[in-house]
């Protein structure tokens, strides 16, 4: 009786948990079908200051739940960054088929990059959210001439919400790419919601002077949401992401 009650418990555990939140991983070669699909054949390649069009791999830790049912899921420990360039350039990292998050970044005329919008998409439990954060003309990614303590503020909107943004340089660095050590620019942006949404995202980029390339990456994650016959849930992600190469697959 203990073991057919346990076994019970365990399926039930297991579909609820697991079934309820699956999280299928977006494989190398999907990631590259992505980007054939996704890369205009006109783009312009090199020399605008943006990241090379590819597939990018990273070793990755941390994953993402819900304050509801203590439904989790962890993210798979190598994944993908589809970057597709046109005018601007297109970087969305896709650790799971339920679980994109995406960034449009812009040369800017005076050096640096510009920040156009902020894009997630991502199936939880049973409830679906797109959501794209636009940003007024200018906002900073990557500023000109950036410098150690330099700050920049803007408003960002969505569908329902202001989404306050605050970056800041906080000085150049090197990261460990592959075998070798490259220069980076280590900078910090902070997402704060109100609206539909609550709370806030602040993400470290450890970027490539030159291209913008995401080297590495921290963020975190902390927002209440409604989220259909759940209610209002908390919902809490950390992630890190270090790259493997610079030179992508195409």
């Amino acid at each position: 009786m203990v073991v057919v009650v346990a076994s019970l418990l365990g399926a039930l555990a297991f579909w609820y948990l697991v079934l309820r939140s699956p999280g299928t991983q977006i494989g190398l070669r999907q990631a590259l079908h992505l980007y054939r699909r996704g890369q205009p054949a006109s783009a312009a390649r090199g020399g605008t200051g943006l990241p090379v069009a590819g597939v990018y791999r990273y070793r990755t830790t941390g994953g993402e739940k819900l304050s509801f049912g203590a439904i989790s899921r962890p993210f798979p420990p190598t994944t993908e960054m589809i970057v597709t360039d046109a005018t601007c350039s297109t970087m969305k990292w896709e650790p799971l088929v339920q679980h994109m998050e995406g960034l449009v970044v812009c040369p800017n005329a005076g050096g640096g990059t510009t920040l156009s919008a902020v894009l997630s998409q991502e199936t939880i439990a049973g409830t679906q959210t797109a959501e794209s954060i636009l940003c007024p003309r200018g906002t900073f990614f990557l500023p000109p001439h950036p410098a150690a303590g330099e700050r920049w503020t803007d408003v960002c909107q969505s569908d329902h919400q202001r989404v306050d943004l605050v970056g800041q340089v906080l000085g150049s660095s090197s990261v460990a790419v592959g075998m070798r050590l490259r220069p980076a620019l280590h900078t910090r942006i902070v997402l704060t919601f109100s609206g539909s949404e609550t709370g806030t995202n602040p993400t470290d980029y450890w970027l490539s002077p030159g291209s913008g390339l995401v080297l590495r990456q921290r963020e975190s994650v902390d927002l209440f949401q409604k989220a259909g016959p759940l209610g209002e849930v908390r919902y809490t992600e950390s992630m890190a992401i270090s790259l493997d190469s610079t030179t992508p697959l195409q």
